[in-house]
């Protein structure tokens, strides 16, 4: 059942963007002098949540920054400031905006107490969900030798097999592969964590 605040509207649900930047040559301490002023700045806006910064893997040039807003309104708000505006304005001499494509495996391997991610190279992340997903399809396979009904039901077999897999990759599998590699998958991990 949804919530409705007492003016008969739906309450307004947390808001996250994503925003990345490309730093300029010879610009990074500029750009990370700048974000930590940002950084602090934001923290004191009405509906701020908090904010995530993610190197992008095989270059430290790109950041994308994961703003969360508790509401649109408060997010609207700070975006059409005037400080927000000076900032965004600060930021474009020693950064561009930039669009790219991650391969989508890096949410899988994400840890929970780290404030900054570095995607570990493709090839890491390759031999890891290769582990966790034989792991699980044995697993699952080995079920279904005891199913007389599954055997009989190819569809059935492989549905049920794609969500088991999705699902444990997703929520246990790749989870703790991150935890226990975490030394090979970032090796230098000490000095990402805050």
């Amino acid at each position: 059942m949804d919530m409705v605040n007492p003016d008969g509207e739906h309450p307004a649900k947390d808001v996250t963007v994503v925003i990345s930047r490309k730093i300029k040559p010879g610009c990074e301490k500029q750009y990370d002098d700048w974000l930590r002023r940002f950084l602090m700045l934001e923290k004191n806006i009405p509906g701020y949540v908090e904010t995530t910064i993610i190197t992008q893997g095989g270059t430290d040039s790109i950041r994308h920054i994961i703003h969360k807003f508790s509401n649109t309104a408060s997010l609207d708000a700070w975006e059409k400031s005037d400080e927000y505006l000076k900032q965004i304005e600060e930021a474009n001499k020693y950064s561009t905006l930039y669009y790219g494509r991650a391969t989508g495996l890096e949410t899988w391997f994400t840890l929970p107490d780290m404030k900054a991610i570095v995607a570990p190279p493709q090839w890491k992340m390759a031999i890891v969900t290769f582990i966790g997903a034989y792991s699980i399809s044995s697993l699952v396979t080995f079920f279904f030798t005891l199913s007389l009904y599954i055997k009989q039901s190819p569809f059935v077999a492989n549905t049920i097999m794609t969500t088991i897999l999705v699902v444990g990759l997703t929520y246990f599998a790749m989870p703790v592969l991150s935890r226990l590699l975490r030394r090979w998958l970032y090796p230098g991990i000490e000095h990402l964590q805050q």
